[in-house]
């Protein structure tokens, strides 16, 4: 398993070998003035926005000033994750956005054509579902539905993308509902295609994404060695390794990043206690 946890590329030009650079650059992020407030004098919390940072090949820098903490989640900026989607590299071109209905019947639908497929892949949002409090939904609706729809559209049908990747309207407690509040939609032009027999290379992607969001999910060590000491993990890793070797790789440096993290969160935590009063 090669060291290299992020190369260069797509508007990144830092290269991190190796879980010591990564955390040196963590420090060395947690100590910026310039960094969102909820970053600064964490390198633990520095590390996670730099470890999403060269999953979606972008600058860490550039990720943590569109970043923020709500309710004990790192979230990020909607035109954040719609600039990640868009240049993950799983479109062929770019996310499409149609308009319907005016005022409160206001609805957008998304659609999007998976790299190797021919026929798009759509989701409805609608503005009465997706509306939180945030105040940018009533100044620029079209705009908040467009962030919103290229979400739920990559949740739904690339969710590799997404994992563990959240936005503040979704701890919107007064909005009363989720992600989930969306309507598929399919052109009916004909008899409905059967769906694509999944193969093992996507299999593998998908066991990969599952594992990982299971991962970053992990409280505390006890519930990550849980994780990885099961069989499931180890007959999935077995499935990943066969069929797309540099998706196992990625699975080893997020457990890595991940341990990293939560043994650094118990040294703090152990010299807390420690300090005299």
């Amino acid at each position: 398993m090669s060291n290299e946890i992020a190369t260069t590329g797509h508007g990144s030009s830092l290269t991190i070998n190796g879980m010591g650079e990564a955390f040196e650059l963590a420090k060395a992020m947690a100590s910026a003035r310039m960094v969102p407030q909820c970053l600064q004098g964490s390198p633990g919390d520095c590390l996670m926005v730099i470890e999403q940072a060269m999953r979606w090949r972008m600058s860490p820098f550039a990720v943590a000033q569109a970043t923020s903490v709500v309710k004990g989640k790192l979230c990020f900026e909607g035109k954040l994750v719609s600039a990640a989607i868009q240049s993950s590299g799983v479109l062929e071109g770019r996310l499409n956005y149609e308009f319907t209905g005016e005022g409160e019947e206001r609805a957008v639908i998304c659609s999007g054509t998976i790299r190797g497929e021919k026929k798009p892949r759509t989701v409805e949002v609608t503005l009465e579902a997706a509306r939180t409090e945030n105040v940018w939904w009533s100044k620029t609706p079209d705009q908040m539905l467009a962030y919103h729809s290229s979400r739920v559209w990559a949740r739904r049908h690339a969710p590799e993308v997404m994992l563990g990747v959240y936005s503040p309207e979704e701890f919107d407690a007064s909005a009363g509902h989720t992600s989930e509040d969306v309507i598929d939609v399919e052109e009916e032009t004909g008899p409905r295609e059967k769906a694509p027999e999944e193969t093992k290379e996507q299999k593998a992607k998908r066991l990969a994404g599952q594992i990982v969001e299971k991962v970053q999910q992990c409280k505390t060590l006890d519930e990550l060695n849980e994780v990885i000491n099961g069989e499931g993990y180890k007959r999935r890793m077995t499935t990943i390794r066969r069929h797309l070797p540099s998706h196992a790789d990625m699975v080893e440096d997020n457990v890595e990043v991940v341990r990293t993290r939560l043994q650094n969160a118990d040294h703090q935590s152990d010299a807390m206690q420690e300090m005299p009063e």
